[in-house]
């Protein structure tokens, strides 16, 4: 979760503003969580997601929405923000993730966080208009570290998606310095295979500080048979901070703090929005009833 806002630039599609990164609270919340906030955050966020439109950069037929959020999560300790975890895919598989939230006590703002999830070039459009357009890599599958074979049935291999993930432990270093380690959400947020792409299963994990994620975690059995498969890992921002993703101890994956120019300028694979108030056209779809 991003947390100091560096830049606010007003575009021409409504009231969007990009913004660096979220600021934090200055006190924890203390309040219990809202329901009324929680449900108005699910209805703004799922409204705004379907107002994106992701395509490969050579590719007519955009990604697939999933409409219900992969997560939905909170952050108390800075504030009181609610948020979703939406994912664009292709035959199933996860090629970019999102995590869309909006604040009520200390901001007002509304963010959308991006990362891409495939080794190839993405753009993406927002209510109509060019907002994003990637050309490196999202991340990169390796193999992963003294890994058994992939188990004969899917019942084994799920189990042990979740086995190997708990080998994993990540960490990252706030704006200030200060080294914080995440936790692991015991249960992967989505799992899904792509046979036709070599993925016997696959999973996506999150480390989480609350519920809030800040670094993900993509497990796959790859290959074209169970014999020749072998498991593969592959590990991504969800914050412009310093994240370390350690190994049984030893560090396999880590991302540095972003510069400003990266966070703002929508032309890399992480990228970040902010609403400084909510366009027209989303309180017009929070009115409406759900399909």
């Amino acid at each position: 979760m991003n947390r100091h806002v560096l830049l606010v630039v007003s575009l021409a599609i409504g009231s969007l503003v990009i913004a660096g990164i979220r600021s934090p609270a200055q006190n924890p919340a203390e309040t219990p969580a809202d329901p009324k906030q929680i449900e108005s955050a699910l209805k703004l966020t799922q409204a705004a997601a379907a107002e994106y439109e992701i395509r490969l950069a050579d590719d007519d037929k955009p990604l697939d929405w999933q409409r219900e959020p992969v997560l939905r999560w909170s952050n108390p300790a800075r504030g009181v923000i609610h948020g979703n975890v939406f994912l664009w895919t292709r035959d199933g598989r996860p090629l970019v993730v999102a995590s869309l939230h909006k604040w009520f006590t200390p901001f007002t703002h509304m963010s959308h966080e991006f990362q891409s999830l495939t080794e190839e070039s993405l753009r993406a459009r927002f209510h109509g208009k060019p907002v994003w357009k990637t050309s490196e890599p999202g991340l990169a599958f390796v193999d992963l570290p003294q890994a058994p074979a992939p188990a004969e049935s899917e019942a084994q291999r799920l189990l042990q998606l979740k086995q190997l993930a708990k080998d994993f432990t990540g960490s990252e270093k706030d704006r200030d310095e200060t080294p914080v380690e995440l936790r692991l959400l015991p249960q992967p947020i989505h799992r899904y295979a792509a046979p036709k792409k070599g993925i016997l299963n696959g999973a996506m994990f999150a480390f989480v500080l609350g519920t809030d994620p800040e670094l993900f975690l993509l497990i796959e059995a790859r290959g074209e048979n169970v014999a020749s498969a072998r498991w593969k890992f592959a590990a991504t921002r969800m914050n412009s901070i310093e994240l370390r993703l350690r190994h049984r101890d030893v560090q396999v994956w880590s991302r540095e703090l972003l510069p400003s120019k990266e966070i703002y300028d929508h032309e890399h694979v992480y990228t970040t929005f902010m609403f400084k108030e909510i366009p027209d056209f989303l309180k017009e779809a929070l009115d409406k009833p759900k399909p």
